[in-house]
């Protein structure tokens, strides 16, 4: 993958974890994950791995440098 799809990649993505933080169209569930995890807190908790794993992909394969070696 070259540089200019990995940066049209990280835009892709960078939108999708804006649109799925915002979740406007999810109705908010009562129910329980586990017997004790609240469905709304499931969602978060899975958001912020997704970003995690965003974050981390981001730093290695898209903001690369050239350190002049």
């Amino acid at each position: 993958m070259n540089q200019t799809n990995r940066t049209r990649a990280a835009w892709l993505g960078g939108a999708s974890l804006l649109a799925l933080h915002l979740d406007f169209w999810r109705e908010r569930g009562t129910e329980l994950y586990f017997g004790w995890l609240p469905q709304e807190l499931a969602w978060r908790i899975g958001w912020m791995f997704l970003a995690f794993f965003y974050l981390v992909w981001f730093c290695s394969a898209v903001w690369t440098e050239d350190e002049g070696t």
